[in-house]
Parts: structure tokens; sequence; C-alpha cells
């Protein structure tokens, strides 16, 4: 797949997203369509997957 049809198809994942979100009236399947078309817009911008995610670490280490 090119760069091209990266955006697009993102693009068009994204709109679906927001379809699904206007037609849920569970809030909580809205908040996540609504989440995954902001992510799939945030992608279609970045021309691709970009840089892979942060290593998520713990904030709070316990030792017993």
């Amino acid at each position: 797949m090119t760069e091209p049809d990266c955006r697009a198809d993102f693009l068009e994942r994204a709109r679906m997203h927001d379809r699904l979100a206007s037609a849920t009236h569970d809030p909580e399947a809205r908040r996540m369509h609504q989440a995954m078309a902001a992510e799939y817009r945030r992608r279609s911008g970045q021309g691709g997957w970009g840089d892979p995610p942060p290593v998520q670490r713990p904030t709070l280490e316990l030792h017993l």
C-alpha cells in the first residue's frame, strides 16, 4: 500500500467510526468510536504509522 492509499484508508476508517459513534446510544461505545476516529485522523496526518508508541513504564514501583 502506498502512502496516499494509507492516508485515504485512515480517513475512511475515521469516517466509519464517526458514523458508528453517532449511531450508538451506548455512551462507552460512543467514546470508544470517537477515540478511534481521532486516532485514525491523527495517523492520516502522519503519513503512515509513524514512530512506535513510547514504552509504558509504571509510575510507582512497590518493593516488598
